[in-house]
């Protein structure tokens, strides 16, 4: 009788196990072929998610919910539309201002390799490529700060991406409106569809979640926006042209361990050495690099983010790589919180594992 017992609650778990794979199968296999649809509504859970915690101090303060949410996402709107309306007039300036200087950074850059020249053939059909292809890598800057304007005006050239693109604009605030305002009331009823039973084991495993989620999402926004203004302000200094561009870009890119380090001060030191010839001033690059390193790493994280999500840094580039393949710029967002969701799920389902009869039979 107590086989039959063991055997039922064998089949019990397999047939569960299966039901939750193909769930999740089918769930990404939904996702992907509607990512155009839900993209907007993933940024509005995003956004809802991200501000929930300051909606709830300032309802802890007897403000009304819906108040308090259209009061918050009127700050936050504003404050996005004046950064960008004040950053990208900097940017565009200092990328025009590199176009100019681009002749004299060839011209060093060719002294370097002039040498070389000697000992291939035909050294004047090289030099000739090499001009070319260093003109067509100058011009990046310039094209990376104006890919947005290019970006809107090639969603308005098609009718569908017109009405997609307006329809976004209007998805978002009003579905983040809604999310952000309701967000207790349908995290209850979705715990309402958990079995009583399993109930409290489920709120314990998405509590840890969403603590850990918690600490890294938000607190590593503010690490990126932190690192990208303490790169921006010391690549200035040392003279570094698109320093606004590249502390950005560096600091941003840091969610992904040593990656802001090696994409940042490669570009950063060559540009000023080619901007100034001063070896001085390349040591300050890296001076810089190294002392936001530093305080990344011993006051910034530690008081923010607090402790690691336990996610190796190749599993961190993996994950963004995929989710920038499958999902665009929404991938590149969600993939390391959904990777870092799957890790407290992966652990706790190891813990049961290694302590059922089946692992130590």
């Amino acid at each position: 009788y107590l086989l039959v017992i063991c055997d039922m609650n064998q089949d019990k778990n397999t047939q569960v196990i299966y039901f939750v794979i193909t769930g999740t199968l089918l769930a990404v296999v939904f996702f992907y072929f509607s990512r155009r649809i839900l993209t907007p509504f993933f940024i509005a859970f995003a956004l809802a998610y991200l501000l929930d915690p300051i909606t709830d101090r300032l309802e802890s303060l007897k403000i009304s919910r819906t108040f308090a949410v259209f009061i918050l996402m009127l700050g936050v709107f504003s404050l996005v539309i004046g950064t960008g309306l004040l950053i990208y007039p900097l940017l565009k300036l200092q990328a025009e201002h590199l176009i100019q200087n681009l002749p004299s950074y060839i011209l060093i850059i060719q002294g370097w390799i002039q040498p070389l020249f000697g000992l291939v053939d035909e050294p004047e059909k090289i030099q000739g490529i090499l001009n070319n292809e260093l003109l067509k890598v100058g011009e990046l800057p310039l094209k990376a700060v104006s890919s947005i304007t290019s970006i809107l005006w090639s969603s308005v050239t098609g009718m569908f991406s017109f009405i997609l693109l307006l329809a976004n604009l209007v998805i978002i605030p009003v579905a983040m409106f809604y999310l952000l305002r309701d967000y207790d009331l349908i995290n209850q009823k979705i715990l309402n569809f958990i079995p009583s039973r399993h109930r409290e084991h489920v709120l314990n495993l998405l509590t840890e979640i969403n603590e850990m989620l918690a600490s890294f999402v938000r607190g590593q926004l503010m690490v990126g926006f932190l690192m990208a203004g303490l790169y921006s302000i010391g690549l200035f200094f040392c003279g570094t042209p698109m320093s606004l561009f590249i502390g950005i870009f560096a600091g941003l890119a840091s969610l992904i361990p040593y990656l802001g380090l090696v994409l940042g001060f490669i570009p950063a030191a060559i540009l000023t050495f080619m901007q100034t010839e001063d070896w001085l001033l390349v040591f300050g690059v890296a001076g810089v690099f190294a002392m936001v390193q530093a305080l990344e790493g011993m006051i910034i994280t530690p008081r923010i983010v607090g402790e690691k999500i336990g996610l190796h840094p190749v599993a961190i580039m993996l994950a963004v790589l995929l989710g920038a393949e499958f999902f665009g710029i929404v991938g590149i967002i969600i993939s390391v919180p959904v990777v870092a969701a799957f890790n407290v799920v992966f652990t706790h389902g190891l813990k049961e594992y290694k302590s059922s009869s089946f692992y130590n039979s």
